[in-house]
């Protein structure tokens, strides 16, 4: 089956395989090329044009990608005046953000619900129960702040009484917390993680013995935990 340029730019009824495949790629890449030109807000999705964009430019590309007859120039274009204006609205919430996105809405206060908030942000009793049910929360009364975010996240500050006791409170040491670090993998050490930790490979090799382990190949992998412990895993 023939081809013709202007068929595989503006679609036909029928294109071979090879050509839907080259048109899917070129499709894919400039939705790889939008995202990187509206950034991390973008993939975060932080406000509710950033949802739309994100829903819009997807189902738009995956039409054009499946069905023959759609244009692939439309397709394109689509794509980059989607980002163009998100990147553009995105800029204006930025200098005027109570012009485009809304405010954060609080819900809760002190355990009593405020109700004209609550209609504003359209969130029903049982959305927001759930909500805090899902945070282990069970009792209205056990909160300090509920706040719905602009991207209808519901954050929650629970009243000081009913935290648990903290390793400060009863003034015992307090332990060094950090992110977990990689110290061996498939076998090998990673000697820069070692190092920056402040150990060396005596400590490391003391520290997988009294796991059971002899040699560092049999592990595939040792990970610090943040509080201090090593997690191994053969």
């Amino acid at each position: 089956m023939t081809l013709t340029w202007n068929e595989f730019l503006y679609g036909a009824k029928e294109i071979p395989f090879w050509a839907v495949s080259l048109r899917t790629v070129i499709l894919y890449s400039f939705l790889i090329f939008a995202t990187r030109f509206m950034r991390q807000r973008q993939i975060a999705i932080l406000a509710g044009h950033n949802y739309l964009v994100a829903a819009g430019i997807a189902s738009l590309a995956a039409v054009r990608m499946v069905n023959p007859e759609t244009s692939l120039v439309a397709g394109i274009v689509v794509i980059i005046l989607y980002a163009a204006a998100n990147v553009f609205i995105s800029y204006i919430d930025v200098k005027i953000p109570r012009k485009v996105d809304r405010r954060a809405i609080i819900l809760v206060e002190n355990g009593k619900l405020i109700k004209e908030n609550m209609k504003d942000a359209r969130i029903t009793i049982d959305n927001l129960l759930g909500q805090l049910r899902i945070k282990n929360i069970f009792s209205l009364s056990d909160v300090f702040l509920a706040v719905v975010e602009p991207t209808g996240k519901i954050n929650v500050v629970k009243k000081q009484s009913t935290l648990p006791v903290t390793r400060k409170q009863m003034k015992f040491p307090i332990k060094n917390v950090s992110v977990s670090t990689i110290l061996i993998y498939d076998g090998k050490v990673q000697e820069d993680n070692l190092r920056s930790l402040g150990y060396d490979m005596k400590w490391l090799d003391n520290k997988i013995k009294e796991k059971g382990f002899l040699q560092v190949k049999d592990i595939f992998l040792a990970m610090l935990e943040g509080d201090g412990t090593l997690h191994v895993s053969a």
